[in-house]
């Protein structure tokens, strides 16, 4: 993984998972020595990739939202 950003050059963002998928999410990151956060930005990569695939947009390409 590339690391987490420097605190404050980022937006953060907040959810309320549900409690059981929280709880497996957090011992599984635990498991492989890992923050919570770095687990749920590998997986935030590993989620727009897919997409990217599925719609057929190019990495680095803009999305709906930013054009």
């Amino acid at each position: 993984m590339m690391g987490r950003p420097a605190t404050g050059k980022t937006k953060v963002m907040g959810f309320r998972p549900p409690k059981p998928l929280r709880d497996e999410f957090e011992a599984l990151a635990g498991v492989e020595e890992r923050s919570p956060s770095d687990a749920l930005i590998e997986a935030m990569h590993d989620w727009v990739k897919k997409k990217r695939r599925e719609h057929g947009t190019p990495e680095g390409a803009a999305t709906m939202d930013e054009r």
